[in-house]
Order: structure tokens, then C-alpha cells, then sequence
């Protein structure tokens, strides 16, 4: 069971302020808790006290929060509402990204609509309408980042990197987060220290391919939130499509979606001609038939939101790092770029 299954009651106020701070990840509600300069503190407080019981043994039950903290009823509230907030912010995520696009209308569009966005139909912007400074999209004095991919809040810090890096930024839109925003005079400016690099494919056997080629990679790790991260390369008229997809957790479906990436390789040229990053947001049912059935038979499941796209043809180098940095954290596809595809004949 998780806290969401209890169906509790969530100040809106509570979700907003942490949704909205790329802080919240670091034990905001522990620090939060005992600041009483801080405005929502005395809201904190009595949510944390009207917690049930079964919030608390939610919590005990939490071998790595017992072996931090002990049995400290206190502490046990706090941390059962950091993960809740957590899932609920993830949640509603989802749940806004699952809308229709209406460009203008959905967030956080409609609340800086003053900025005057160029959105298309997809609800994406210009990468290169706002300055990049290492860490955030800033724009008219407020920052914004690329729509988060999982419940970490620095999901895509280096997939944004990644298109400065290799000069990408005049020719990629991407999808703003719904809530991870605010002015850029308050908006913290996060930096982190981990590189993501690429080394060269070897191409060869791609090319030549003429029938699919596919994969398929289980998490082993019992306290990953991936499930399986499935791939394929199908060679067609247009080109090589390659496209992969990592399956959160069937007990995660409601607070992660699936990351897809889609791809076609042009060999006659050996650039990238169309690239794309999304999610796919399935409900539980549609997760059911989805785990029955390779990513090559899928077919368009769920709902599927784009984060980034470009049109214009890549260099293969691009295409491998920015893979790389969307699925950031998936070590069976970064060890299939850097090892499995660099040294393939």
C-alpha cells in the first residue's frame, strides 16, 4: 500500500508550494515543519497532525526510514507526507498532461499567458525563445524547466544539457512543466555533478539490417521503479525507426508514466532525421495489456505526450547523448548506448 491509497484529503496549497520548488526533493517537509517563517508552516502542521494512524505504520513499515530514524512518531508523519506529496504532485502531473492539448489553456501556459509563448499544437515552445543558464528556461523574469519525465525533480536537467551541449537549442522544442516554475528571482538555480557522455556506435550493422531487431532489459534491482525498458529498430521506406520504451512499475502507473523515444535513422545520409522524446501515460488496465506485448506490437498505447522534438537531421553523436539523457538514470540503456551498440559489428 502506498500513502495515495488512503485517500487523504491534501491542501491544495501544500501541493502547489511543493510542486513548484526544485527543493522539495531534499526533505522539504522535514525542514518545513519546525520553520515558522515559513507561510504554509501552521497548514503543515495541523495536516501532519490529523494524519491517521495507518500514515504512521505506512511509515514503520519503511525498513530505510526505520533504519534512519527509528520509531518516532513525529518523524513517521513527516516522512509518509514527503512521499505523499511526492506521489500527489506526480499524480497531477499526469493527469494534466493526459488533457488534450489546447496549447494556450493548460499550464502553466494559462498562468503566465503574459509572456506571450509561441506554443504549436503539441503544447511546445522554442527551446531557443529562452536563455539557458546551466540550470533552468528563463524568460520576461520568470524560469521555467523541461517537463519532468519521473517523480525526480531534476528528471530533465540533463536532457536540457544535453541539447545546449551539442548545439541543438536553435532546432528542439520542448514541453514546460505544468508546476515546476516561478520568477526567476525566487526560483532556486539548481546545478548537479554527473556527467552523461557518448561514445561512438558503430552504425554498421544498423544499416544493414533488414528485418527488425529488438531487446528487451528487466530491472533487476527489487527497489528500482522500472520495470522493463524494451527497444527496436525496424528498417522502412523513410529510413531506420528506432524506438524504445521504459515501463515503470505496475504499481506505479498512476504517479509515473512509461518514457518513449522515437528515432529515424537516415543511412544514405548518417544523420538522425527525426527525433523525438514523450510520455505514455497508461491506466492500469491499459498497463495490463501493455506488459503482454513487445513495444514493436504496441502499437499507439496510452496517452502519449511529447517533451521534446526536432525535425532538423542530427548528428548519430547528438542522438546517442540526448537518448542517454532522457532516459537518465536507466543503466540498462546507458550501458546498451556505451557498451552494446559501441562495440556491435
Amino acid at each position: 500500500m502506498r500513502g495515495l491509497d488512503l485517500g487523504l484529503a491534501i491542501p491544495d496549497d501544500l501541493v502547489a508550494d511543493f510542486g513548484s520548488d526544485p527543493l522539495s526533493q531534499n526533505d522539504k517537509i522535514l525542514m518545513c515543519a519546525d520553520d515558522d517563517s515559513w507561510p504554509l508552516v501552521g497548514t503543515l502542521r495541523r495536516f501532519l497532525e490529523e494524519l491517521p494512524q495507518a500514515a504512521v505504520d505506512l511509515s514503520f513499515a519503511d525498513e530505510t526510514f526505520i533504519g534512519i530514524y527509528g520509531r518516532s512518531d513525529r518523524l513517521a508523519r513527516i516522512w509518509f507526507a514527503q512521499q505523499l506529496l511526492t506521489d500527489e504532485v506526480s499524480r497531477r502531473r499526469l493527469l494534466c498532461l493526459s488533457e488534450p492539448p489546447q496549447q494556450a489553456t493548460g499550464l502553466p501556459y494559462i498562468r503566465t499567458h503574459s509572456l506571450d509563448f509561441d506554443i504549436d499544437s503539441e503544447c511546445m515552445v522554442r527551446f531557443s525563445d529562452f536563455e539557458y543558464n546551466g540550470s533552468t528556461l528563463t524568460i520576461k523574469g520568470f524560469s521555467f524547466v523541461t517537463c519532468l519525465v519521473n517523480q525526480n525533480f531534476n528528471s530533465t536537467y540533463w536532457l536540457q544539457q544535453a541539447f545546449h551541449q551539442e548545439s541543438l537549442s536553435d532546432h528542439v522544442r520542448v514541453r514546460l512543466d505544468p508546476y515546476l516554475w516561478g520568477e526567476s528571482k525566487s526560483f532556486p538555480q539548481m546545478m548537479y555533478r554527473m556527467l552523461v557522455f557518448a561514445r561512438p556506435l558503430n552504425w554498421k550493422g544498423i544499416e544493414q539490417l533488414r528485418e527488425p531487431h529488438f531487446g528487451k532489459m528487466q530491472a533487476d534491482k527489487p527497489w528500482h521503479k522500472i520495470s522493463v525498458t524494451e527497444f527496436c529498430w525496424t528498417p522502412r521506406d523513410d529510413g531506420i525507426h528506432f524506438v524504445c520504451e521504459e515501463l515503470p512499475r505496475k504499481d506505479l502507473t498512476d504517479v509515473q508514466a512509461a518514457r518513449y523515444l522515437h528515432a529515424i535513422y537516415d543511412p544514405n545520409d548518417g544523420k538522425i532525421v527525426h527525433f523525438d522524446g514523450a510520455l505514455r501515460i497508461y491506466t492500469h488496465a491499459e498497463m495490463d495489456v501493455r506488459l503482454g506485448q513487445h513495444v514493436r506490437h504496441a502499437g499507439k498505447s496510452g496517452i502519449r505526450t511529447k517533451i521534446f522534438r526536432t525535425d532538423v537531421p542530427i548528428s548519430r553523436e547528438s542522438f546517442s547523448l540526448v537518448a542517454q539523457a532522457f532516459f537518465i538514470w536507466n543503466e540498462d540503456l546507458r550501458t546498451y548506448f556505451q557498451e552494446t551498440l559501441s562495440a556491435a559489428t
